[in-house]
């Protein structure tokens, strides 16, 4: 070895080599440490000197960096092992002890110990050291310790890098494993309880589509047909992952776990557009979405209008792969119409839909004559609907056809509609004229519409009046008893016929003098107070007394002109009938038949129409649905007694609105009912109960004259003289 130069044996440890020399006096114990003190001493600079002298000595890097470690020489040994690995690569184990030194001697040293611990990882494959690594990732670096989402990040992503390095690890793989689920579970532990946020909410928050989609995999796995996890899975890769064939299978899954979810088949067809998928798969699993049964007739809609909504984005936007034609949404509406109809009757929702119809047949497919049609079968079927009459006004005038809105206000400003929809379609016609019509357009409509806005003021008034009587028997419950009682004591005698009541009253003729005259009397009261109280009926009660008549006698129909219809809904009244034939029109009366002890329906009625035309178009109505139930109607044929529609003057049934036959329409059941001593005259759907003195002018009373009207003869001039005269 070289001569040591003067700056060699002036260092620290020749000035402690000399001193240990020097001092031969000191005790036993300190002449041993000192002596292998020394000794270290010596063998550090030999190993010192031979590393300088031939650095490519790996034994020798090795023995002088565990010299410097016993030593404590904490800077010398940083020195030390930068340049051993800057030659040679250090074990595992090398790399652990210098982690652990320079965390104790410098704590605050993060990322400086970080970049050891990579440096490590990168010579050699450790199991131990990659533990080492990924505790101190979670002890020292502040954003994991506090689980930030950057830190919870980081902190993953470095674990999927030991996974990756040593999962498959045969003996040792499973501690990275162990540390993973300590980590998560200890991520878990930080959620509260009370959060809103579950922990597939918190993964979300953290961006990572593969570990959200396995959580959500493991989620449906425990709870397969939960409908809002399914939704949120679904919505979550549609949003996020956007793989379509991941996202097709899923939706797949999803439809056959909740077939009954209408939600989950609309965001399939979505998605499956969204795709691009061909047509013959969109349609195919359309036709599925229609077999199953959903809670709402409002979801078998909102899948109708998705098909519909696909096919218009794929026929109006260029550049699509398929040609498709418009016939298929003609179809596809047809279809809707078809199978909505009987369910969605006179509902908004069916109108929505109509209207749609309309506006494509005349935007897209220009066609106009189709347009109209629409809204006309729509019409015939819900012609009692504001709405619809509404709707197509509006694409009239949309398309500037002014006198075709003008024909259709012409149609329906006569009709009955719900609410204040009567009103409204009048004063909408005359602004519809003010803004558009000539002065004799509007001239016109104010004749037409004035008598009809005073017969609705009037029907209004006879309505608060009915209301307000009603009110005044419930605030008055002991007069109601007083008038019970009275009607009690003459029930039984007004429940037997007249030809029994006379036969008793002969058997009986003591009760004349008697009792018979207390009797007499709760008659004539009962009679007044029933007089009284039809003020106060609602038209349906009022409907069953005059059924009765006063005598209680049955009614005689010749069924000339009557449909006999069977299976009926119990249900269904007489507003379900007057609707369900409002298409054909002609009605003039309707019997629903009762059972005469229980008052419940037979699910048989007679309904007579005022002409052989309008019966037949009833009958053409055969088989259709209403409430669910498919009707049979047939003609009714008095002569054939006890064969179902043979007869009608036996049963007992209820006598519903009479019209007459120039409107040839049935009136609302909610109408008030004429009295023989009342001035109303009932005139048809379309006319309410108006008094004789304000009746329009121009209007005849087609009734039947009487016997004494029919032969009296026009009187002379000098006849009418000897009448004043005499008088």
């Amino acid at each position: 070895m070289a001569e040591a130069s003067d700056s060699e044996m002036g260092s620290p440890e020749n000035e402690a080599l000399i001193s240990a020399a020097q001092n031969p006096s000191s005790s036993d114990s300190d002449s041993d440490s000192d002596v292998g003190e020394a000794e270290e001493l010596l063998r550090l600079q030999t190993l010192e000197s031979e590393v300088s002298s031939d650095p490519s000595k790996y034994d020798a890097h090795v023995e002088y960096i565990k010299c410097l470690r016993k030593l404590g020489e904490i800077e010398k040994l940083r020195e030390a092992r930068e340049a051993m690995s800057a030659l040679h690569p250090l074990t595992p184990l090398m790399w652990q002890e210098w982690a652990r030194d320079e965390l104790t001697a410098r704590p605050e040293a993060f990322l400086e110990i970080e970049k050891l611990y990579e440096k490590g990882v990168f010579d050699y494959l450790s199991v131990p050291l990659w533990c080492d690594y990924l505790n101190f990732v979670q002890e020292h670096d502040p954003a994991v310790r506090e689980c930030s989402s950057e830190g919870i990040l980081k902190a993953r992503n470095l674990f999927e890098r030991a996974l990756t390095a040593a999962g498959l690890h045969v003996a040792e793989g499973s501690k990275i494993w162990e540390v993973y689920r300590e980590f998560e579970q200890a991520i878990l532990l930080t959620i509260d309880e009370n959060d809103n946020e579950n922990y597939l909410n918190f993964e979300q928050s953290s961006g990572d589509p593969a570990r959200v989609q396995i959580l959500y995999e493991r989620a449906i796995t425990e709870f397969p047909v939960s409908r809002d996890l399914w939704l949120d899975y679904t919505q979550y890769l549609d949003k996020t992952l956007k793989v379509a064939n991941v996202v097709r299978d899923v939706y797949s899954r999803a439809v056959k776990n909740c077939p009954w979810v209408g939600e989950l088949w609309v965001q399939y067809l979505l998605s499956l557009e969204r795709a691009r998928a061909s047509e013959r798969e969109i349609s195919t699993v359309f036709d599925k979405s229609l077999q199953c049964t959903f809670s709402r007739f409002g979801e078998y809609l909102n899948l109708f209008l998705t098909r519909v909504d696909g096919l218009r984005r794929r026929i109006s936007l260029p550049g699509q792969e398929e040609v498709l034609e418009y016939a298929l949404i003609r179809d596809a509406f047809q279809y809707a119409s078809d199978y909505l109809s009987p369910h969605l009757k006179c509902t908004d929702d069916l109108v929505r839909l109509h209207a749609y119809w309309a506006r494509l047949e005349l935007n897209l497919n220009k066609d106009l004559v189709a347009a109209r049609g629409v809204w006309e079968s729509l019409l015939k079927n819900s012609g009692s609907m504001f709405g619809a009459w509404q709707g197509y006004i509006a694409m009239e005038l949309e398309a500037g056809h002014i006198n075709e809105a003008r024909s259709i206000y012409k149609r329906c400003y006569s009709k009955r509609f719900a609410g204040t929809g009567s009103e409204d379609i009048c004063h909408s016609w005359l602004r519809f004229e003010r803004e558009f019509g000539t002065l004799e357009d509007l001239e016109h409509a104010v004749r037409k519409v004035t008598p009809r806005l005073a017969e609705l003021q009037l029907f209004k008034l006879q309505e608060s009046k009915s209301t307000a009587a009603s009110t005044d028997q419930i605030e008055n419950p002991h007069k109601k008893n007083a008038r019970e009682k009275r009607k009690s004591t003459s029930s039984r005698t007004d429940e037997q016929p007249p030809a029994k009541r006379q036969k008793d009253t002969a058997q009986n003729p003591k009760k004349v003098d008697g009792k018979g005259r207390i009797e007499l009397e709760n008659v004539v009261a009962s009679n007044e107070e029933q007089e009284l109280k039809a003020k106060d009926d609602k038209p349906d009660d009022m409907n069953k007394r005059q059924m009765k008549g006063p005598s209680h006698e049955k009614n005689k129909y010749l069924d000339q002109c009557t449909a006999f219809i069977s299976n009926l809904d119990l249900e269904a009244n007489y507003e379900h009938l007057r609707d369900f034939f409002s298409d054909v029109g002609g009605v003039t009366a309707i019997r629903i038949l009762k059972d005469k002890f229980t008052g419940k329906s037979r699910g048989l009625a007679y309904v007579d129409f005022s002409d052989d035309a309008h019966l037949a178009a009833a009958v053409a109505k055969n088989k259709k649905m209403l409430r669910g139930k498919r009707l049979s109607i047939a003609r009714s044929d008095p002569k054939q007694k006890g064969k179902g529609a043979g007869h009608s003057n036996d049963q007992t049934g209820t006598v519903g609105e009479s019209d007459s036959k120039e409107s040839g329409q049935i009136s609302s059941s909610k109408a008030p009912q004429a009295r023989r001593d009342d001035n109303f005259q009932l005139k048809g759907r379309n006319t309410f109960a108006v008094p004789r003195n304000v009746r329009p002018l121009g209007w005849i009373d087609k009734k039947k004259k009487t016997e004494e009207e029919t032969d009296e003869m026009p009187k002379s001039n000098d006849e009418f003289r000897k009448m004043l005269l005499k008088s």
